[in-house]
């Protein structure tokens, strides 16, 4: 039987984590939205670790990784490299794409003197090409980091069901 973690591992598993996500989600998404890092990117950063949060608790994500892993790769562990490849990439759309939507809004929304929320699908689609590119790098990296920050990486593969 796999030991489960803890609350403790997972709150710093997730704290960590979600804080780089965000962080790295939120300038990413200045720079490719054009505006660069200015007063409101801290406002952004909040909002994108709110939005980070409640995706999480809402959507189970080990699950997701495990089941997709355990099916395309049985027999071995699907949080390993480079098992977790795929995984990540269904990750990465699951989160990005919500998130982009939010911060797209809220980026337009906030912008002096802008467009506001007129030219929101033009603003989603060219800056989710980027988010997606910088999520997948982020689950890639900051994932696994989290993990073994939290001592979750000793615990094995999640539950398969």
């Amino acid at each position: 039987m796999k030991e489960m973690p803890t609350k403790k591992m997972l709150i710093i598993q997730n704290l960590i984590f979600n804080l780089l996500f965000a962080l790295v989600m939120t300038l990413v998404g200045a720079f490719a939205g054009g505006a660069g890092v200015n007063p409101g990117t801290i406002i952004q950063y909040f909002i994108g670790l709110v939005v980070v949060e409640i995706l999480g608790f809402v959507i189970p994500a080990d699950k997701i990784a495990g089941g997709i892993g355990a099916k395309a790769f049985p027999g071995k562990n699907p949080m390993q490299m480079p098992q977790f490849m795929l995984p990540a990439a269904v990750l990465t759309v699951i989160f990005t794409i919500p998130m982009t939507m939010i911060m797209t809004a809220v980026g337009l929304a906030m912008a002096p003197n802008g467009p506001g929320l007129s030219i929101f699908m033009p603003a989603f689609l060219g800056a989710l090409p980027w988010m997606l590119l910088a999520a997948y790098i982020c689950v890639l990296i900051f994932l696994p980091l989290s993990l073994k920050a939290s001592g979750m990486d000793k615990l094995g593969a999640p539950p398969q069901n």
